[in-house]
């Protein structure tokens, strides 16, 4: 038998509720009908792996921000019991993958599952006999999700939303919650898939002119502002909010942007004006420079982070050698891109770790996109 040297990292599944359409309506959820065979056939794949000891996801495996603003969003305990209930076969693969007491299985919620839980974790994927058998929960309190970080050696694992302005847990405007801007921004996007079936479902993607526009003072009202009015909303538009007890809760869009209007400010205040403007940047897609920030220290060496739904293998940087940024990328944006993972082997004989993005075609391995190594 081959040796258990590999763990597997995964990020941005976004396994969400089933919506049930009315006529005229869209699918506005993120894992789709192709995306989701292809993740169940790959963590079948993993379960039957011989050289893999750990497989991590790193943050929005689940997904309850994206539902329109007229629907009153699941739990995400909700969304795991319907799922079970109704035999879901992305569900069963991962049960099936935790079964396996070979493979260590750990989740860490990330921003659009940010409520996830110890007890949901345990509830819905514990094994009643065998602690090998069952999910491993590595995350901290809920209301810090985003923040939770899975650590090895010199490598360090974590989502990667903590440290953008828009999805960072922000208990400065959102105290009971912690929701971040981003949680609206989501909720308006959803609003206008549901009613056109197509829709820009990462603002990023032209945020970045927003931000040459406008610079980044009024960056993040001018951003709801554009997608609010790319989803045909008014500021009175009302945002039904999850229950509290069996009170229906709901906010609207002129309260959001009154709310968040100085959110950079007060980043620039508590972080100063370099990293307020670098989490900006990390909402447009470049997370390199908070890997960077976390490897000049000593412990570590290896960043891997999800959230921008974009694969990234970058070796070394200006002002940090000896160091690796991989981003897993994502499940959840076929065909535009590849299914993505990122693989890590420890070479203890060679006393060194290589970082490899991988894809996966749907059915089998696909090719290496990129790959180096690193002493230990």
């Amino acid at each position: 038998m081959s040796e258990r040297n590999k763990r597997i990292f995964l990020s941005d599944l976004h396994i969400s509720h089933i919506p049930k359409l009315k006529a005229g309506k869209h699918d506005y959820t993120w894992l789709q009908k192709t995306d989701a065979e292809a993740l169940v056939n790959f963590l079948k794949h993993l379960t039957s792996r011989q050289d893999v000891e750990e497989v991590i996801f790193i943050g929005d495996l689940f997904d309850n921000w994206v539902v329109p603003v007229d629907i009153e969003p699941p739990s995400i305990d909700d969304i795991i019991a319907t799922r079970k209930a109704d035999n879901d076969p992305v569900i069963q693969a991962l049960e099936n993958l935790c079964r396996n007491p070979e493979i260590r299985v750990v989740c860490l919620p990330g921003n659009h599952d940010m409520e996830l839980t110890s007890e949901i974790v345990e509830k819905h994927f514990g094994h009643k006999t065998d602690p090998r058998k069952s999910l491993v929960f590595g995350g901290s309190a809920p209301w810090n999700a985003g923040s939770s970080v899975y650590r090895s050696s010199r490598l360090r694992a974590e989502h990667g939303s903590a440290h953008a302005m828009f999805n960072a847990p922000d208990p400065l405007n959102n105290p009971g919650s912690r929701l971040p801007l981003g949680y609206y921004i989501s909720r308006v996007a959803a609003t206008k898939t549901h009613e056109t079936g197509s829709g820009n479902r990462h603002w990023w993607t032209y945020a970045d002119d927003v931000l040459e526009a406008v610079g980044p003072e009024k960056f993040a009202a001018c951003v709801f502002e554009a997608i609010l009015e790319e989803a045909r909303l008014s500021h009175d538009t009302e945002i039904v909010m999850p229950k509290r007890g069996k009170q229906t809760v709901a906010i609207t869009a002129r309260q959001i942007s009154e709310r968040y209007e100085d959110l950079y400010g007060q980043w620039k205040q508590r972080m100063g004006a370099g990293i307020a403007f670098k989490s900006i940047l990390a909402e447009i897609g470049y997370l390199d420079d908070a890997a960077d920030r976390l490897c000049k220290k000593n412990d570590t060496n290896i960043v891997v982070f999800g959230h921008s739904h974009d694969w990234v293998l970058d070796k070394d940087a200006w002002f940090v050698s000896d160091r690796i940024y991989a981003n897993c990328g994502t499940w959840c944006d076929s065909p535009g891109k590849p299914w993505t993972y990122v693989e890590v082997e420890t070479r203890r004989e060679k006393k060194e770790r290589v970082v490899r993005v991988l894809s996966w075609t749907g059915k089998k391995p696909g090719e290496t996109l990129k790959e180096a190594s690193i002493n230990l």
